[in-house]
């Protein structure tokens, strides 16, 4: 079986020359009413995010996020102290634990949009769950969750609320 070699100096290739009418389209009459187009589909995605977003976080005159890590305490309660730059104005408003019945903070412990509480429990009561909480001076938030999980691996994200609407 023989190779074959081919004359190739006979074949070209011409360049395709074809119209440039669609540049010249493009950039006189359909520049403007494109870029009205792509304004108009963003303001519509825009409007429609903005009226489809479900903010996370409850309404209230003051949210501050809890973040973890949350120390564990006893069975079922964690304490967190929120970074101070956040928490300077909840701690003026914490009970005060040497005072029998201080009921004063008006703090709101949230898990997701669902407030927790009761509100001002002992430690032995925020303890056995049920999401009871307490805002204490000296000691930050010590709460628990709803349903007696971990709220360091539970996914829920929680918050604590001053005015909640």
């Amino acid at each position: 079986m023989a190779l074959m070699s081919a004359d190739m100096s006979q074949c070209f290739v011409e360049p395709v020359r074809g119209s440039r009418a669609w540049l010249l389209a493009w950039n006189g009459h359909l520049l403007w009413p494109s870029i009205a187009l792509g304004v108009a589909a963003y303001f519509s995605v825009a409007l429609w995010l903005d009226r489809s977003w479900d903010d996370p976080r409850p309404k209230g005159e003051i949210v501050v996020q809890l973040v973890g890590p949350f120390e564990p305490q006893a069975k079922a309660a964690f304490r967190t102290v929120p970074s101070s730059r956040e928490y300077g104005d909840l701690a003026a408003l914490a009970d005060d634990p040497h005072i029998e019945g201080d009921s004063r903070s008006p703090v709101v412990v949230y898990e997701n949009k669902t407030p927790l509480g009761p509100a001002h429990s002992t430690f032995a009561e925020v303890s056995s769950g049920h999401g009871r909480f307490a805002h204490w001076k000296g000691f930050g938030i010590i709460f628990s969750s709803s349903d007696g999980t971990d709220p360091n691996t539970n996914g829920r994200r929680y918050w604590a609320v001053v005015g909640a609407h």
